[in-house]
Parts: C-alpha cells; sequence; structure tokens
C-alpha cells in the first residue's frame, strides 16, 4: 500500500519538476540580461555620462558604449535552455544617462513555462524582473 502512494506521488510531481526546470532556464536568462544593464547602469552613474546598451535579441548578444563612441563591453549571454530574448524591436536599445534615468526598449525572456519582462523605471533606472 505505502509503495502504492509512494508511486502515485511520483507520477504526479515529476511532471511540476520539468517544469520548474523550464522555468528555472527562464530566470536565469533573465537574470543574466539584468546583470548587464545593471552593470551598464552603474558605468554610466560612475562615469557621470550617458552609456547605451544594444541588443541583438536572437543570439543574446549585446555591446555597451559610452557616449563618446567608446566600446566598453560587449558579449554574448548563455540562453538558458530554451529560453529566448524577444522584443518589439529589432535591435533593442537601452540609455542610461548620468543623473540615472534611461530611455529603454522592452526586452522579454521566454520559454516553454513562461516568461519574464525586464521592467525598467526610466525615472530612476532600477531594474528589475516581472513573472509574466
Amino acid at each position: 500500500m505505502v509503495l502504492a502512494i509512494l508511486g502515485i506521488t511520483a507520477v504526479a510531481v515529476v511532471p511540476a519538476l520539468a517544469r520548474a526546470t523550464e522555468e528555472d532556464d527562464v530566470t536565469r536568462t533573465a537574470r543574466e540580461v539584468e546583470r548587464v544593464l545593471l552593470a551598464a547602469r552603474a558605468t554610466a552613474l560612475e562615469r557621470a555620462e550617458r552609456v547605451e546598451v544594444a541588443w541583438i535579441p536572437e543570439q543574446g548578444s549585446y555591446w555597451i558604449q559610452a557616449s563618446d563612441g567608446q566600446l566598453l563591453d560587449s558579449g554574448r549571454i548563455a540562453l538558458a535552455g530554451t529560453s529566448r530574448i524577444q522584443s518589439l524591436v529589432p535591435r533593442p536599445r537601452f540609455q542610461f544617462n548620468a543623473g540615472g534615468t534611461v530611455d529603454a526598449d522592452s526586452l522579454l525572456v521566454l520559454g516553454a513555462a513562461g516568461a519574464r519582462a525586464l521592467v525598467i523605471d526610466r525615472w530612476t533606472g532600477a531594474i528589475h524582473v516581472d513573472p509574466r
């Protein structure tokens, strides 16, 4: 009887664990995007100048440059599992100004188990990942 109960419980739990892993992949990718944006914001505040981040969502690649055109950083984030980055524009941009404000396009991280939106307060530059 005990083995039957354990077997039924295992059958119910395994699909839920698989969905949790996919959701974790989406969150992991969204946190990597957030990390890049936070680093760019910190650079803008430290240097007291505009810093721009541009993305190529389908590749997960980005570049960060200063207002004088100097390339500060570039790279590619690892798209975890089935996650992907999507935007309404082909090359989304985020311009962090010296005072902390930001002009930004939108970014979503999508996966099999859900989506995460990167939400940026344009007046403070604060960034957080919002489950959708």
